[in-house]
């Protein structure tokens, strides 16, 4: 596979202080500002609110800069009695700056559950009944079909989610020293059988706020409206597991989230899950490719995947 069509995301660095004077032009007063990775960021008051300023800092990723900002506003144009558990931060503004977009949106105030890599605090490991709510709730969610979100996600022309995951899958699999081939096999053999549903895209628990009970989820960016069925509860089982050494409490959501289900769904959950749980796998291992302790370390997982004993 020549082009790489699912490569890390390039990053440019922004000029601060060009964005400070910017950000006082729009009558945003500005804490902090930090680029850590392909976004600039803000933090501080905007129209007496507490608010953050997101900044693509490429062309490339100010595309999902703009899903992020659609996603927001078509989770709130759904009723809330289809989210009781959830919300994401509510839009203030938006624009580009030069040919780069931005949006300004609500702060979730305090820290996140957790910390990248970080150990799970016992708040958190006693809310994930509360998360896997929250994961069917979004994926059971109406999305408004005239919202920005939707219209920009029901092209004809999109390739379908299991071709996606195929796709990634095979890229990343071929940077990976390991014989994948049988891993590969289970997404080709159900790439065209996939049911859909909406996905945050990116449902790791450091993007978790506590919010009166509610938990705030920000970072929308991946979100789509067609994502594979269960991906979310993909991702979560993975980021718990492999960054948070947290194979207990891994299980526990696993087990909260099947309780949740359909009896139909029940009977198609593994079959439904193991693919994008085979995506979210082999994109850990591309991460690790040239950590050969760590693709040891990975390996178990591989196991229990290809041989169904994760539930």
């Amino acid at each position: 596979m020549s082009k790489k069509e699912f490569a890390r995301p390039r990053r440019r660095t922004i000029d601060q202080e060009a964005i400070s004077h910017y950000l006082t032009s729009l009558g945003f007063q500005t804490e902090r500002i930090t680029q850590e990775w392909r976004h600039l960021t803000a933090f501080g008051i905007f129209e007496e609110k507490e608010a953050v300023f997101k900044l693509a800092t490429t062309l490339a990723t100010a595309r999902y800069t703009q899903n992020e900002f659609n996603w927001n506003e078509a989770v709130h144009l759904t009723l809330e009695s289809e989210r009781p558990n959830f919300t994401v931060p509510e839009n203030f503004s938006s624009g580009h700056y030069g040919k780069l977009f931005y949006f300004i949106a609500q702060r979730f105030m305090g820290e996140p559950f957790a910390q990248a890599k970080a150990p799970l605090s016992n708040e958190v490991k006693r809310r994930m009944k509360q998360i896997a709510e929250v994961t069917r709730e979004i994926e059971l969610l109406t999305i408004p079909l005239d919202s920005e979100f939707a219209k920009t996600h029901t092209s004809s022309k999109q390739v379908s989610i299991g071709q996606k995951l195929l796709n990634s899958a095979t890229e990343w699999a071929s940077q990976v020293p390991r014989n994948l081939d049988p891993f590969l096999k289970v997404i080709e053999d159900s790439k065209d059988t996939l049911r859909t549903c909406p996905a945050h895209g990116d449902f790791v628990i450091r993007q978790m706020y506590d919010l009166d009970g509610k938990i705030g989820l920000i970072d929308g960016e991946h979100a789509g409206l067609n994502g594979a069925y269960h991906y979310d509860v993909a991702q979560f089982y993975i980021r718990l597991r492999n960054d948070h050494n947290a194979l207990e409490e891994a299980k526990q959501y696993l087990r909260d989230f099947y309780d949740l289900l359909s009896t139909e769904d029940k009977d198609s959950f593994w079959q439904e899950l193991k693919p994008s749980l085979i995506q979210r796998y082999i994109g850990d291992l591309w991460g690790a490719a040239k950590d050969l302790q760590k693709l040891e370390v990975l390996e178990q997982l591989g196991k229990e995947i290809i041989s169904d004993k994760v539930l």
